[in-house]
């Protein structure tokens, strides 16, 4: 069996770029395209939630004997529907705030209720590495708002 290990590092590792733009041009208060940086941050910050709540589903779905399942999805689901209404009611930094709990809160989920094996710990490790760097562009990008 091939493994993808090298590709899911490689991959996961670039997916902070954007985010380390859409915090430069934030910080600078430079648009891009007409859009504020503010605005950049939380639209990707929600692709990449979505994301994360997706590989969260197909754990679940591949551990369907898992006692917290139910709660994973409903979980999820609501984490990330509240980030996408945040968005609807154009208020990028209660977007950014609520995608910031929203990170912690898969995080923290995945680690608790889906225990790893000693096959995704390493994905585990990764995960904890970029959810936190993740999250100090977040307070970076809240700052200057509050």
């Amino acid at each position: 069996m091939r493994s993808y290990k090298p590709v899911v590092m490689t991959v996961a590792t670039l997916s902070i770029l954007p985010f380390v733009l859409a915090t430069y041009f934030s910080l600078a208060n430079t648009p891009l395209f007409g859009k504020a940086g503010v605005t950049l941050f939380a639209t990707y910050g929600a692709v990449v939630l979505s994301l994360l709540s997706g590989i969260i589903w197909g754990r679940v779905i591949e551990l369907p004997e898992n006692l917290h399942g139910r709660k994973l999805l409903i979980c999820c689901n609501l984490l990330l529907l509240t980030a996408w209404g945040s968005l609807l009611m154009n208020t990028p930094e209660l977007s950014v705030v609520l995608l910031l709990l929203g990170f912690v809160s898969i995080y923290w989920v995945e680690a608790r209720w889906l225990k790893p094996s000693n096959a995704h710990k390493p994905y585990l490790s990764m995960h904890f590495s970029l959810t936190s760097v993740v999250c100090i562009m977040h307070l970076l990008v809240l700052y200057p708002h509050y």
